[in-house]
């Protein structure tokens, strides 16, 4: 008779909390931090940090791998930089494997002892961001959902403990909502068609445009660099490697129901390749190439910010999917509620 007794028992707490359970389950939107959005003169987004107290702004890189930061920060802070086994080759062939530690805070999000990678000299930052310190990569980042509002001018880090799906706040008038493939580096990965090839494109908001790779460029579009139509690249297509880079305008660039018309693209050598299979430059220990599940070398595409600009971004990295407007100017809108000050969880270390 127990046993009966604590089965209806049961059947009624079922049927009487069902709404309690999902307002505990799906919880709202959660701002865990908030910060001002600009666009420098490189066309990159940068915004305001605090690194051991003092006033920075750091560049915000979804295409980066781990936080760095720059010698001459590292040095006016007076921090002691270690040898690390990590190694990181950036898209120019540069190499590093010097590290420091500092506190980082971004909003109300802190960390105290937060590891920063140091970034070699070829790195620039833009001219009309003096005070630049480093780059925040996803090992920062893929703790929350990520909200880049270029139209505002926000920058936003969201608690994921929230429903899927239910995380478009702003006005609109239609989501394009995308599927992502997740690196274990924190790389973002997305499905997109360019003059009617299907690639694959790396997310990279730190890079000031659109890249193709030169054997894709070659390959799948029979472009000729150094031709009429891909002629040597000027500007931001320039790069300190001393080897030499192209653009091409192509026709068309849809992304799940976005459509660009027009794209440029910088097409540049696989320079991460060259320098993986340098005789001279043997890669021990464990490198970011390594560990991941990166192809090796560069990827056939990124998406840079002459692009990813004229966008409204919102980053759901355990949903795996990225959520897609038309950027808008700065309208009122209710945004989420804000947390107090949020610790860093280790592992974005």
């Amino acid at each position: 008779m127990r046993a009966l007794r604590a089965t209806v028992l049961f059947y009624l707490f079922l049927c009487i909390t069902p709404a309690a359970w999902a307002a505990e389950d799906c919880p709202p939107l959660t701002m865990v931090a908030s910060v001002p959005l600009t666009i420098g003169s490189d066309n990159r987004p940068y915004v305001p940090v605090k690194i051991n107290g003092k006033p920075k702004s750091m560049l915000v890189d979804t295409g980066g791998f781990v936080t760095e930061m720059n010698r001459s920060t590292s040095d006016e802070l007076q921090l002691s930089a270690r040898h690390t086994r990590l190694q990181l080759i950036g898209v120019y062939g540069d190499m590093t494997q010097l590290a420091v530690t500092a506190a980082l805070a971004v909003g109300n999000l802190h960390a105290d002892n937060m590891d920063f990678m140091l970034m070699p000299q070829v790195h620039e930052f833009a001219s009309d961001v003096p005070d630049a310190a480093g780059s925040i990569a996803p090992n920062f980042l893929r703790p929350y959902d990520a909200d880049f509002d270029f139209g505002g001018g926000k920058f936003n880090l969201l608690s994921q403990k929230h429903c899927d799906g239910k995380v478009v706040y702003w006005p609109n008038s239609g989501v394009a909502v995308v599927p992502i493939d997740v690196r274990p580096d924190g790389q973002i990965v997305v499905p997109v068609e360019l003059d009617g090839e299907k690639l694959k494109a790396v997310l990279d908001t730190g890079a000031s445009t659109s890249v193709l790779n030169m054997e894709v460029a070659e390959v799948a579009f029979g472009l000729k660099p150094g031709s009429a139509d891909t002629p040597a690249a000027s500007g931001a297509g320039q790069n300190k490697s001393g080897m030499p880079t192209y653009s091409h305008r192509f026709k068309s660039l849809s992304l799940e129901g976005i459509a660009i018309s027009n794209p440029e693209m910088i097409i540049i050598p696989d320079l991460v390749r060259m320098r993986m299979m340098d005789p001279h430059d043997s890669l021990e220990g464990d490198t970011r190439v390594k560990n991941s599940a990166n192809p090796v070398g560069l990827d056939p595409m990124m998406l840079g910010m002459n692009i990813l600009r004229r966008l409204h971004l919102y980053i759901a990295y355990k949903e795996k999917k990225l959520y897609i407007t038309p950027a808008a100017a700065a309208v009122s809108a209710a945004a989420p509620a804000a947390s107090a000050a949020v610790a860093v969880p280790a592992g974005s270390k």
